[in-house]
Parts: structure tokens; C-alpha cells; sequence
């Protein structure tokens, strides 16, 4: 899943903080990691725009050419690429194009994820990419008028692996499994049963037994949780309580993020959490 990873930049500080946050990933052996940057077009350009338009691009090259040249001296095979148009579809052309295997974003703000995600690149991103969204947060959580401060690397020690009761929850384990695998994490797989569902056999625990066994087999240790809650407040507390740094989870539904995050669960999960969030879109199921 780490053999291609797909970095979206806006040349702001922001942006970049993911460059630091996953530092851990991006040196990893046989990981190339691919800096993009959109030249974004007006909705009706002129030719006096041209010239601008030009511009633009060349001094994008040079930001995303002079960053790939840094991770190049510290040991990570980088490089540039720059394309003339929207942010969201170009991130998702340039996916597709290299064959990336993990789109790794930075959030902007320091209130959750909301702020970047709903109404934007992000959240346009995670509703059509085939492959997962790494979603970080550029800056720890702070009081309101608090200065920012910066995140630091993350060490992925721990993953929180939140199962319900339908296999489109499972999509997302083969990534975990390699996931856990590259950077030496454990994993917690957590199944939330819903007061209304007590009572019910097999309602979720098959499932967690299931992905127990495989990340397990794979040599991935491993810990099952069942709760009795609500699954988006249990998903956040079981993410404190156990302290850890990842939070991957399948989104549902044959329109994206859509069908599963609005008024539901991951729309929570993602206000909410105060780690990175590796999210999936599960595919639909042939008919």
C-alpha cells in the first residue's frame, strides 16, 4: 500500500506539514513519493491570463522541484509533478495516471477535520479515490485564540480498526494489514454493538473475530475490543483510551463517502478525531 504515495500540495506550510507528520512512511524502503501541485485555471480565462497561467506553473515547478530535491538528499526517492487545472480532479487524474497506492493529505485548521474536509479538495478526493486517503492534521489541538503549534512526526505504533456489522467494513483490511506490517504497529479491532442491536447473534463479533484471524495469521499483533455504545462516540473514546495514532476505516455506500459520512457515523469519526484517518471507499458489489 506504501509503494506509491501521492503528496497534494498548495504551497502553503499547511499543506506541507504532511511531508513531516509522515516522514516515517516516506523513507520507507521501495516507497516513491509523488509531490503534486494544481495550477488552478479561472472559470473563463482570457488570453491576457496566459502569461499569468505560465508563470504560475513555472514557479509551481519550482516549489514542488526544490521540495522533491530536499527529500532526494535525505534518502527518499521523490519527485515533482505540475498540472494546469482543478485541485480535486487533478489529484485524482495523477492517482490513477501513476498508479499511486495512498493519497496522504494534510487537514488545515486545528478544530478536527471539518474545517478541510467538508466543501473541499479533501472531502471531493475521498469521495472518488480508489485508493485510500491518509487525512492528517496540520496542527495539534488547541484552545480557541491558542497559538498553533506544529504536529510532529508520527510514530504509527497503534491502529484503531472500527468493524460494524457488514462486510463493506472489511474493505480496508488488507491495507491495515500491510499498513501495520511496514511501520511494526499493532492493531486494535474494535466492534461497536448498538444498544438497539443487543441481543442479536453475531451482530458485528464474527466480524472481528474474522479480522483478528487474517491480521493475526499475517503476523500483526493484534487485540479485539467489543463495546456496547454508540459506534462514532465509542470509535473517539476507544481512541484515546488506547492511545493511538491511526484511526482506518471503510467508507460505505456506491457513491463514496457520501452514503456512509453525512449524518452518520465517519462524518463524526472525522469531526471529531484527533489522529490522522486512513479512509477507504469501499467499492460496490458486482450485481
Amino acid at each position: 500500500m506504501l509503494e506509491r504515495i501521492l503528496v497534494p500540495l498548495d504551497g502553503s506550510e499547511i499543506a506541507e506539514a504532511v511531508l513531516g507528520q509522515a516522514c516515517r512512511l516516506l523513507r520507507l524502503k521501495d516507497a516513491e513519493v509523488l509531490l503534486f501541485e494544481a495550477v488552478p485555471v479561472p472559470v473563463q480565462p482570457g488570453l491576457e491570463y496566459a502569461p499569468l497561467l505560465a508563470d504560475l506553473k513555472t514557479e509551481a515547478e519550482r516549489y514542488v522541484g526544490a521540495l522533491s530535491k530536499q527529500l532526494v538528499g535525505e534518502g527518499v526517492r521523490a519527485r515533482g509533478i505540475v498540472r494546469v487545472g482543478g485541485e480535486a480532479a487533478g489529484v485524482l487524474d495523477v492517482a490513477k495516471e501513476e498508479k499511486a497506492t495512498l493519497i496522504a493529505m494534510a487537514t488545515h485548521g486545528r478544530t478536527g477535520m471539518s474545517r478541510f474536509v467538508f466543501g473541499s479538495v479533501a472531502e471531493k478526493v475521498l469521495r472518488a479515490s480508489d485508493v485510500p486517503v491518509l487525512l492528517v492534521r496540520s496542527y495539534r489541538a488547541a484552545a480557541v485564540g491558542a497559538d498553533r503549534t506544529p504536529v510532529q512526526e508520527i510514530p504509527f505504533r497503534k491502529i484503531l480498526f472500527p468493524v460494524d456489522g457488514s462486510e463493506t467494513s472489511l474493505a480496508i483490511l488488507p491495507q491495515i494489514r500491510d499498513f501495520a506490517k511496514s511501520v511494526g504497529a499493532a492493531v486494535i479491532v474494535l466492534g461497536v454493538v448498538e444498544p438497539q442491536s443487543q441481543g442479536k447473534t453475531g451482530h458485528g463479533e464474527p466480524l472481528v473475530r474474522l479480522a483478528t484471524k487474517a491480521l493475526a495469521e499475517a503476523g500483526v499483533p493484534v487485540d479485539p475490543v467489543v463495546r456496547l455504545g454508540d459506534p462514532a462516540s465509542e470509535i473517539l473514546d476507544a481512541s484515546k483510551r488506547h492511545d493511538v495514532d491511526l484511526i482506518a476505516m471503510s467508507t460505505h455506500g456506491r457513491s463514496g463517502v457520501s452514503r456512509w459520512v453525512f449524518g452518520s457515523v465517519t462524518e463524526k469519526v472525522l469531526r471529531g478525531a484527533t489522529v490522522p484517518l486512513l479512509v477507504l471507499r469501499a467499492k460496490a458489489p458486482a450485481k
